[in-house]
């Protein structure tokens, strides 16, 4: 009989925060798991797939594969009992199987929308309803989260993201003794894995008792006041929106002292996993460690600067104020089930183990019908659609009157935190800009947002507003995309003063006739003086189109 030796948790080294997160998840389960990013090849799955064999066989564990099917997900009914023993039998999916253990999902970015969205679901409600033909059942999966990836591959959607209680970064180790230390491990482990795990037996059992003691105690574990006043300030300070990072310092750094077998709570230990809970909720985290008095001048000054926006325009500075540091918001498009279950294909029954593929999901109804009709089991597979992306189109004003006040500086930084807080592969971006009492189209859908960045920067005000002409260059940038997955969002103060002899109404006419299939748009109102036209707004109004004022951001 073969063995399957995983690399011993314990052996792993160069990962202490990432082990330390796995840990206080197991001693505290709602908690809510933990996301792993970093370089490639830093042994990311090693450390999680040692983690089940640390814990044994009765540990439930499962990886999802990122190309799994909604039935695979979810769960189905079993069609050969239903076939042969007229019976029906719900086969549990892999959420349920998680139930009171780990989901483990690699490169976790790269799933789809649809799947995401019902981890979302399964995560907040602790279980979910599975309805099939004649089915409906509710499936208890109460799991912590592992997801590891690679940002370089694309980031995750922010509602993913907040999903998971803790984050850490794991990157390359760059001292020789260690990055030897780790390489002469490996190559032990791979010519006798089983000499190597006996060798480790010891120190695993030893910490697996550690674990299971502190899972005993965690619960009788006193918080001071004092501590939770100090939680409740480092997510004000670190402006973290909600109250679910108050809520996991808490239960995180009361899971770190049962590890260390305290029976008190200290502010030393929430400073050790504050960056685990906050840094991935917030986009200028500061470490809650105190600083030396040699770097304290310096780095207040680094500070600052890192947490303004700023964009030029020619030799002057802006700097992005605190009311529009969020962006822009807007959500990915979700077909409706019906149009992504666009074919059906005929395959050949095979008695293989399951292999999870994008065309793996059995049309149960479509089965049975065409059993009863020829008396021979064939099995028909969906064959489900990709998502579409998002497309968010920027229409920027940059005529001369955005000069007043400093409003292109806004929309610059307006445009540059939304690209920073959507950097996922699957949302693209294009740019029309006013130009010379027209308008032109600066780039066309892209996902490379250091290009993004480069011509944003760029944009410089001149000229007059004719936004009859941009509605135009956005009809002709769209002649060939999906109208429902595109966006619009319209930056002006809305003082129309070119195009025709009544630009006002000639903006509004080119909509009208080139535009009125897009779904969503939005007047982002830039005007910024004391003394307001509200012309942007009459212009909402007359399209009928959403309306984002700029003390709204």
């Amino acid at each position: 009989m073969n063995v399957h030796y995983c690399f011993p948790f314990t052996s792993i080294i160069a990962q202490d925060d990432f082990k330390l997160c796995l840990l206080l998840n197991l001693i505290d389960p709602t908690i809510g798991g933990v996301l792993a990013t970093g370089d490639k090849g830093t042994g990311k799955t090693t450390t999680v797939r040692a983690l089940s064999q640390l814990m044994g066989n009765d540990f439930p564990f499962v990886n999802l594969p990122i190309g799994a099917t909604e039935d695979r997900l979810l769960g189905s009914v079993n069609l050969e009992a239903l076939i042969n023993q007229k019976k029906t039998i719900v086969d549990k999916g892999l959420l349920a199987k998680a139930n009171h253990g780990f989901l483990y999902i690699d490169e976790v970015n790269l799933l789809n929308d649809y799947l995401m969205d019902v981890l979302l679901d399964a995560s907040a409600s602790g279980g979910y309803h599975l309805e099939r033909e004649g089915i409906s059942q509710w499936l208890e999966s109460r799991f912590c989260l592992v997801g590891t990836m690679n940002p370089e591959e694309g980031d995750l959607r922010p509602q993913l993201k907040d999903r998971f209680g803790l984050s850490v970064h794991i990157t390359t180790p760059t001292a020789m003794d260690i990055r030897k230390e780790i390489a002469s491990k490996r190559l032990d482990f791979d010519t006798n894995a089983a000499f190597f795990c006996e060798q480790a037996a010891t120190a695993e059992t030893t910490l697996k008792s550690q674990v299971t003691t502190a899972k005993q105690k965690v619960g009788t574990v006193t918080i001071p006041e004092t501590v939770k006043d100090a939680a409740a300030q480092l997510t004000i300070e670190n402006k973290v929106e909600g109250l679910r990072a108050d809520i996991l310092l808490l239960k995180t750094v009361r899971a770190y002292a049962a590890l260390q077998n305290e029976t008190e709570v200290t502010i030393e230990m929430l400073h050790k996993i504050a960056p685990f809970v906050l840094t991935h909720r917030s986009n200028d985290f500061q470490s809650p460690e105190p600083k030396s008095e040699d770097d304290s001048g310096s780095s207040n000054e680094d500070n600052k600067a890192a947490e303004s926006q700023e964009t030029t325009q020619g030799n002057t500075s802006f700097q992005l104020p605190e009311n529009v540091k969020n962006g822009l918001k807007f959500s990915v498009h979700q077909a409706s089930k019906k149009k992504e279950i666009a074919l059906q294909t005929l395959n050949e029954y095979k008695n293989t183990p399951y292999i999870a593929t994008p065309q793996s999901s059995i049309a149960l109804v479509k089965t049975v019908k065409n059993y009863v009709a020829t008396e021979k089991f064939t099995a028909i597979y969906k064959q489900v659609t990709k998502k579409t992306t998002a497309k968010i189109v920027f229409l920027l004003d940059t005529s001369a009157s955005m000069a007043i006040d400093k409003q292109l500086g806004y929309v610059k930084g307006i445009v540059q935190k939304t690209i920073t807080s959507y950097p996922s592969k699957k949302v693209a971006y294009a740019i029309v800009a006013l130009e010379n009492a027209s308008a032109r189209i600066i780039q066309q859908f892209t996902t490379d947002n250091e290009k993004l960045y480069e011509i944003n920067h760029q944009l410089k005000a001149g000229g007059k507003t004719n936004l009859g002409s941009a509605f135009f260059k956005v009809f002709e940038l769209l002649k060939s995309i999906n109208k429902k997955t595109v966006q619009l969002f319209v930056l002006t103060d809305g003082k129309v003063n070119a195009g025709h002899e009544n630009p006002f109404e000639f903006a509004i006419n080119s909509y009208k006739t080139y535009l009125s299939k897009l779904s969503n748009t939005t007047i982002v109102d830039t005007e910024n003086g004391f003394v307001k036209l509200e012309r942007a707004k009459l212009l909402a109004d007359r399209l009928r189109v959403n309306y984002l004022p700029l003390n709204a951001l």
